[in-house]
């Protein structure tokens, strides 16, 4: 229809022409008729992803270097500082590794970059535990060319190719974009996604791949869920709260939720801070672009809607933030129970701070009967937040044991309400129990 055009030709990733805010009236009115349908039945992605990604790790978002080297520290990184551990098993590369196409159209990885070649790393990452995940593009082109001179190839022509490639490597993950001459050929959308889904799903030799589709949501609505086992539904996340706060209320108001198999990509975490713009890609430097406090939304509101939860940044160098957001125990451990759906928005808490700003309030049940909640000042000033209990589902009149999942503390008893604190651009989190 022509709606559906004029919203899909508003997104591209790596670039927007429109506001992403102004296309809410668009996709609401779309998701009217829109009915939820089965998830990806391939066996990937029963819990949703936890790891690393490349992009914004040597240097600024979007520069994206990658090598073999850089890609065997900070997985031997992840294995000794604890990540691994909770959970952060895959390594992402984005747009960073190939380079060309051989004569026969088989898709080569840059040998100046990793000159063991992709089957040897994925093979030595595999033996240290983790899966592993590469990018490409459903156009003749990728976003970016990682830092090189001149474009490179995409996987358009050579879909069932390449993921025979990918699975002749092992590959474990594949993140498809939507760049290239495909970009204004916004009626191809729901065919292309489609088509290399099924190349993704019936490879030779047989894998399983978790399949994630960069856009496909704008082009495939609730059907994505059929297609992919995980979905972009907005613009690219960049490390500034703009970007932030509107991924967050993009998927509020606009994403179809999470399920075993099936899982909405809110994009990559910026936790600490992308690299430095010019900085030597040895540098290991952080340049933030948020406040702490916003880092700790960013992680929160992700880890309620069970978006993968894939960190961009120099986990080589972890900076104080990192260390408080990244080892949250406790906020994993809920990311990973898939026995309750994921968090929904449940309206607004009172609010008092001296701008008109809300505090969005966002709950889940958990499978042991006690309830999740995040509350997000989106003032510029510090806010009191007053939280009532029975809008999150909370029994009437039931007393609840509170505790602060951020401060890792027990709080206390309280009976229908709780007021807290919350910083600007913070975010409260908080888990009610039963009181014995």
């Amino acid at each position: 229809s022509l709606l559906v055009a004029r919203l899909q030709a508003a997104m591209h990733s790596r670039m927007t022409t429109l506001p992403l805010l102004a296309m809410l009236p668009l996709l609401a009115t779309l998701l009217l008729a829109a009915q939820p349908v089965a998830a990806l039945n391939n066996g990937a992605g029963l819990v949703p992803p936890i790891g690393w990604s490349s992009w914004c790790t040597s240097g600024d978002c979007g520069n994206d270097y990658c090598s073999q080297d850089v890609v065997l520290q900070v997985a031997e990184t992840m294995a000794q500082n604890g990540m691994q551990a909770l959970g952060y098993n895959y390594i992402v590369l984005d747009d960073c590794w190939a380079l060309s196409r051989d004569a026969q159209g088989q898709l080569q990885w840059d040998p100046e970059r990793f000159p063991s070649g992709m089957p040897a790393l994925v093979s030595q990452l595999h033996s240290m535990g983790y899966r592993f995940g590469l990018y490409t593009s459903a156009g003749n082109r990728t976003c970016s060319n990682g830092g090189r001179g001149g474009e490179i190839p995409g996987s358009e022509g050579h879909y069932v190719q390449d993921a025979n490639t990918f699975a002749s490597w092992d590959v474990d993950y594949v993140k498809l974009d939507w760049c290239g001459d495909v970009h204004d050929e916004i009626w191809r959308g729901p065919t292309l996604y489609k088509q290399f889904s099924h190349a993704i799903n019936h490879t030779t030799p047989a894998r399983t791949i978790f399949f994630v589709g960069v856009a496909a949501y704008l082009f495939l609505l609730n059907d994505v869920t059929t297609y992919c086992n995980a979905w972009r539904a907005f613009t690219d996340h960049h490390d500034e709260w703009k970007t932030t706060i509107q991924t967050i209320i993009a998927q509020q108001d606009l994403g179809t939720h999470g399920r075993p198999g099936a899982w909405p990509d809110m994009d990559v975490l910026t936790t600490g801070g992308q690299g430095c713009a010019h900085a030597p890609t040895s540098s290991m430097v952080h340049c933030p672009g948020q406040t702490d406090a916003e880092y700790v939304s960013e992680y929160t509101l992700w880890a309620m809607n069970q978006s993968p939860l894939m960190v961009a940044t120099d986990v080589r160098n972890l900076t104080a933030i990192m260390k408080t957001v990244l080892f949250n125990e406790e906020l994993i451990a809920v990311h990973q129970d898939t026995r309750t759906p994921p968090a929904r928005h449940v309206g607004t808490a009172s609010c008092s701070h001296e701008t008109s700003a809300a505090c969005q309030t966002w709950a889940r049940a958990m499978a042991d009967g006690s309830i999740v909640v995040a509350v997000l000042n989106e003032g510029d000033k510090a806010a009191n937040a007053t939280i009532a209990f029975q809008p999150l589902g909370w029994p009437s009149a039931t007393p609840a044991a509170v505790r602060n999942m951020w401060q890792h503390n027990d709080i206390g008893v309280f009976s229908d309400t709780i007021a807290m604190p919350i910083d600007p651009h913070g975010t409260v989190l908080l888990r009610l129990s039963r009181a014995s």
